[in-house]
C-alpha cells in the first residue's frame, strides 16, 4: 500500500497589494514623463545666449519662471524615484546589483538637483520682485552669475548623478533581460541631454526617447507584478 498522498496543484496568484503599488508607481512614472515633454518648449531663452539670465529676461515672466521651475523640479523627483523603484523591481537576479546601485545614485542625485533648482528659482524670483529696485535686482543676478559654483553646482552634480544612475540601471536591465532591449537603449539617451540644448523644440525631441522608455518600463513592471 502506498503511503504517498496526492498533493493538489497550486497555481500561484499575483499579490494584489504589490500589483496596486507597482501600478501606482508605473502611473506616476508615465504621467510625469509625459508632463515633462512641453518643459523645453516653455523654457525661456536667455537674451545673451549664455547659460545665465539677465534681469530683463526674468522680470516680465517671473511668476511663470518660478512656477515652471518648481513644477519641473517636483515632476523630476517623482519621475526619477518611480523609475529607480520600478527598475529594481524588474531586475531581481542577474543585474540586480547594477539596478540597486543605479537607483541609489539616482535618489541622491535627484535630491541635490531639486535643492539646486529651488535655490535658483528663489534667487531670481526675489531679485525681480516689484518692490525691488531694478538696479539692485540686476546687481543680485549679476553676482549670482559670477558665482556659478553656488548657483548651478548642486544642479550640475545632481543631474550628473541622475544620468550616471540611469546608465548603471540600464546595464542592469540589459543583463537581466527583464525587458526588451529597446527600453535600456532609450534610457541611455539621457547622455544626449548633456550635449544637446534642453530648451526649445530640440529639447522636446530629446525628451521623447526617455518618455517612451518611461512608459515601457511602467508597462513591463505592471505586467511583471501580475506574476508575483
Amino acid at each position: 500500500m502506498s503511503t504517498e498522498t496526492t498533493r493538489p496543484s497550486v497555481v500561484p496568484t499575483a499579490d494584489p497589494v504589490t500589483r496596486r503599488r507597482i501600478g501606482i508607481a508605473g502611473l506616476v512614472l508615465a504621467l510625469t514623463a509625459v508632463a515633462a515633454l512641453p518643459g523645453g518648449v516653455l523654457w525661456p531663452e536667455p537674451s545673451g545666449g549664455s547659460e545665465t539670465y539677465t534681469y530683463g529676461d526674468i522680470q516680465p515672466l517671473r511668476d511663470r519662471w518660478w512656477g515652471l521651475l518648481v513644477f519641473l523640479s517636483a515632476n523630476l523627483v517623482l519621475n526619477v524615484l518611480a523609475q529607480a523603484l520600478l527598475t529594481v523591481f524588474l531586475v531581481r537576479r542577474r543585474g540586480a546589483a547594477w539596478a540597486t546601485a543605479g537607483g541609489l545614485i539616482m535618489w541622491i542625485g535627484t535630491a541635490l538637483y531639486a535643492v539646486g533648482v529651488a535655490g535658483w528659482a528663489a534667487t531670481y524670483y526675489f531679485a525681480t520682485a516689484p518692490g525691488v529696485d531694478a538696479a539692485a535686482g540686476t546687481s543680485v543676478m549679476d553676482q549670482a552669475a559670477d558665482d556659478l559654483a553656488h548657483l548651478f553646482g548642486p544642479m550640475i552634480i545632481g543631474s550628473a548623478l541622475v544620468a550616471l544612475g540611469t546608465v548603471i540601471q540600464a546595464v542592469g536591465l540589459f543583463r537581466s533581460r527583464a525587458v526588451p532591449r529597446w527600453i535600456p537603449l532609450l534610457w541611455l539617451t539621457i547622455v544626449l541631454t548633456f550635449v544637446i540644448p534642453g530648451n526649445g523644440w530640440v529639447g522636446l525631441l530629446t525628451a521623447v526617447p526617455m518618455t517612451a522608455a518611461s512608459i515601457g518600463t511602467a508597462y513591463y513592471a505592471w505586467r511583471r507584478s501580475g506574476a508575483v
